[in-house]
């Protein structure tokens, strides 16, 4: 497979405010949005943190929190960071690639460890230094491949293997400060349920301790400075701490049953934790050992990914669209410092542009919403009279309004941007529901698909007829007739007929009004892919706002089909690079159509394809996501694109030159 780089492999450091600019793919004129974080690390020396996204990997002046360098851009999804002891140098490890160290100073990369067995590449922890910075040590959490790598750092040799004595899968895992002992939870599979923990040595890579463990798999574990103890907390409230070398619990500690407890042991001694309570949007940082409240920060998101900085007088928390930076004995009337436009594992779900084409609404997984402003690239959050706190997903409708579907508590509801009352309470429980939805353009329809694979179909009661706009929408039709889980939903652009795909590729046009199946789609079965072959695919389907066409994707090509009687008009045939083009959107005029396709191996890039609809003919192609295409939206005239992916940013792409 082809291999497409928009970045080349060196650093991108620019003295620039304008950050949404930075290492740009071609034909994109911004990046929203700073990517998903999945690491983070503080320099020992104060003087850096660094967030390892799924775009690059941020270099942050610390004390002033400015972004002044991004690197590792060409295919981003950096897993781990870790700095050396004299923080001259940085080591990061790209998901399925490479771990490499940076220095720092001189911005180039001094060692690269490649894996040329692909089993290690899945699975790595992250990798420390030895304190006198001489070996990078990294294990490898793989069943049946679990081992302890040492590299030298400066130069990327393989210095030792050590092979760990285990039949179970552990996660997550820490190293001793002084890297002679390995600790991991060991869980199992079918519950995802921690066991116990035990702890190697690393020289031998026997287990030497068994700790007694059970509860919830994803729990933190840190060791005493001097190695003899070890805590573990979770998402339960409780912390408990091991003698490591007599086996023996030694103290337990107990908060609330859903705070997320992040325990931690400073340089100088004691045991503290930043305890996240959900319930009460806030953290606490505590001295465990005096029960003492050490500082508190409010925090809106339900989990926090935490990190403390290695003296333990700062630590860094991702919120909502932000990381949080605490330090110890700041004024107590003194906000919270932060780093805006990162989100933790949050994917861009839908968007849409306002009818002045300024402003980007889009909705994340986790039901959070962001205004982005399309001039100066800033977000915020909206008002409650403007979107709900959770808005599932915003519509663009044929008349300009922007609609938004949101659940209270069991009830999905349908609401107007700007609006605090909702223009429909559907009376559906949210447990039958999954996440397929769909509103017509007209706004006068709801769609959703029950666990049992039954399309359900609401419209707004009729005001001739005594309806109230804000009254329980009334059920119209129930569509009976897919097999398989049902992945997406269309309207026509007046809400009479309903398009509908399942994930065995059974794509089905539906008279709403009459709950009668118009036509079977025709979907060609795809080309065999290793795992992927069978019966059962992504799937993706969308109507020309012109209402006379329908666009359907899968793990193959893509087919326009006649919006009447289903017919097949034409079959636009996928590169290999782009075998999953399943989000699919027609411009406001029905001319183009541009499709985003999801991840798959050998790819460092997703591309976003435009066509030309009346010729099938591939006009332009962007590489810029680093994981699957989530959302696309055109600006009316047609002169641009915003997309949304998985890996949390939007980029706008000018399509100017290509139409």
């Amino acid at each position: 497979m082809e291999n497409r780089n928009t970045q080349a492999a060196t650093p991108f450091s620019i003295d620039d405010s304008n950050v949404a600019k930075w290492a740009l793919p071609e034909g994109a004129i911004a990046r929203l949005g700073r990517g998903s974080v999945r690491d983070m690390a503080f320099s020992p020396d104060g003087q850096y943190f660094a967030v390892g996204t799924n775009i690059g990997l941020w270099l942050y002046e610390l004390s002033t929190l400015s972004p002044i360098a991004l690197w590792e851009t060409d295919r981003g999804y950096i897993d781990n960071v870790t700095f050396s002891p004299d923080s001259q140098w940085i080591a990061s490890h790209t998901y399925l690639e490479a771990l490499r160290v940076w220095d720092i100073e001189n911005e180039v990369c001094i060692a690269e460890m490649e894996f040329a067995n692909k089993p290690d590449r899945f699975g790595l922890t992250n990798p420390i230094f030895s304190q006198d910075g001489k070996r990078l040590v990294v294990f490898n959490e793989r069943e049946r491949n679990m081992k302890v790598q040492v590299w030298d750092p400066r130069t990327g040799a393989p210095l030792s293997e050590t092979q760990i004595q285990s039949t179970y899968y552990v996660y997550p895992t820490c190293f001793s400060p002084d890297l002679r002992l390995l600790a991991g939870m060991n869980y199992v599979r079918d519950n995802r349920t921690a066991e116990f923990i035990a702890v190697w040595c690393i020289e031998t890579g026997e287990q030497i301790a068994r700790l007694n463990w059970t509860g919830e798999r994803f729990g933190r574990l840190c060791f005493s400075p001097c190695g003899r103890f070890l805590a573990v907390g979770g998402a339960e409230g409780r912390i408990h701490v091991w003698n490591v070398e007599s086996e023996n619990l030694e103290e337990t500690y107990i908060e609330d049953q859903d705070a997320q407890m992040n325990p931690y042991y400073p340089p100088e001694g004691g045991l503290i934790a930043a305890v996240v309570f959900p319930s009460q949007s806030k953290v606490e940082i505590q001295y465990l050992e005096k029960a003492e409240k050490i500082d508190t920060f409010e925090h809106q998101s339900k989990y926090g990914f935490v990190r403390f900085a290695e003296s333990g007088t700062q630590l860094a928390c991702t919120d909502s669209g932000e990381i949080k930076i605490w330090r110890k004995g700041r004024p107590t009337d003194q906000t919270t410092p932060t780093i805006q436009g990162h989100t933790r594992a949050v994917t861009v779900g839908s968007l849409v542009l306002t009818p002045d084409e300024k402003t980007i609404v889009a909705t994340y997984w986790g039901r959070k919403a962001f205004l982005w402003d399309v001039s100066n690239q800033g977000a915020r959050h909206p008002t409650e009279a403007e979107l709900p706190d959770k808005t599932y997903k915003v519509y663009l409708s044929a008349n300009d309004q922007i609609f938004a579907t949101s659940r209270d508590e069991d009830t999905p509801k349908v609401r107007t941007f700007g609006s605090n009352e909702p223009i429909a309470a559907i009376p559906f429980p949210e447990s039958e529901l999954i996440s397929t939805e769909a509103l017509a353009p007209t706004g006068h329809r709801f769609a959703a698909v029950d666990r049992d694979r039954t399309i359900h179909v609401w419209e707004r009661p009729s005001p001739s007829n005594g309806g109230s706009r804000r009254k329980n929408w009334e059920k119209c039709s129930v569509l009976i007739g897919h097999p398989k889980t049902i992945q997406r939903l269309a309207f026509s652009p007046d809400g009479k007929r309903l398009a509908s795909i399942s994930i065995d590729r059974t794509a089905l046009l539906w008279d709403v009004d009459t709950g009668e199946q118009i036509a079977e789609m025709d979907l060609p079965r795809p080309p065999s892919q290793g795992k992927r072959r069978g019966r059962y695919t992504d799937v993706g389907i969308a109507f020309s706002p012109l209402g006379d066409i329908i666009a359907g994707g899968h793990q193959g090509d893509i087919v326009l089909w006649d919006a009447t009687d289903g017919k097949t008009l034409m079959t636009l045939p996928q590169p290999e690079e782009s075998q999953r083009p399943i989000m699919l959107c027609f411009s406001s005029c029905g001319t183009y159509l541009a499709s985003g396709a999801w991840w798959q191996s050998g790819l460092q890039k997703v591309p976003i394809r435009l066509w030309k609809v009346a010729t099938g003919e591939n006009i332009a192609t962007f590489w810029g996501h680093t994981t699957d295409v989530q959302c696309l939206t055109f600006s009316q005239d047609r002169t641009l694109l915003v997309s949304g992916g998985y890996d949390g940013v939007i980029y706008l792409w000018d399509l100017k030159p290509y139409l």
